[in-house]
């Protein structure tokens, strides 16, 4: 059975030498690398892909991860602001058709519940709830898109030494993204300050591989 998991000793000795904090392999620290749920995904996902694409870039990996989790597309090099809190802001475009399914799954919960509770919503009822509840799901996307890079990234590092260089100006630019005020500011502030400390010092280490 295959153990494997991204810790300090496991890592490439190059990935040592620059990943020397604890956060950078926790698989629950939020900010780092392996730490969310997107990026502990991805990078095991990616260890698994590389088995059989060894020469391929790790984007091709990142693509397709998105493509799976239909993720709605933004742009992997954008850093506008406006764009980015355009994109926040927007409704997320759902089809008829998941609507639909996502009414049928809501209705047979509250079928399952209504005895208990005494409350059964109609059809309509549960279309609006579904839509409010899909309404600002845009910066969790994003935020996820974000975590995949960067976990990719970071698994590449810790893998093999290193980072190709298209997967290594995207997870710059995932981490300078999330640096921008409209990003960071969505955090409370307690917690405010040690992302922002976190996500510098892995931009830091992004800037020292390869040179």
């Amino acid at each position: 059975m295959d153990n494997f998991e991204y810790t300090y000793t496991s890592a490439h000795p190059n990935a040592q030498a620059l990943m020397k904090e604890d956060f950078y392999f926790s698989p629950i620290e939020e900010t780092g690398p392996f730490g969310s749920d997107d990026g502990w995904e991805a990078a095991y996902g990616f260890r698994d892909w590389r088995v059989s694409k060894k020469k391929a870039s790790p984007v091709d990996f990142l693509i397709e991860l998105i493509e799976e989790w239909q993720y709605p597309f933004f742009d992997y090099n954008e850093l506008d602001a406006s764009k980015i809190e355009a994109y926040i802001n927007q409704g997320f475009l759902i089809s008829e058709a998941d609507i639909l399914q996502q009414i049928q799954t809501l209705n047979d919960i509250n079928k399952n519940n209504d005895e208990a509770s005494g409350i059964i919503l109609d059809e309509k009822q549960l279309r609006e709830l579904f839509l409010s509840s899909s309404t600002g799901m845009n910066g969790i996307y994003l935020l996820g898109q974000d975590n995949a890079i960067i976990g990719i990234g970071f698994a590449q590092l810790v893998l093999e030494g290193g980072m190709d260089s298209d997967i290594q100006q995207l997870v710059k630019t995932a981490i300078t993204r999330q640096l921008l005020p409209v990003l960071i500011n969505r955090y409370e502030p307690a917690f405010r300050a040690k992302r922002k400390q976190q996500l510098e010092k892995m931009l830091e280490v992004v800037n020292k591989v390869n040179s």
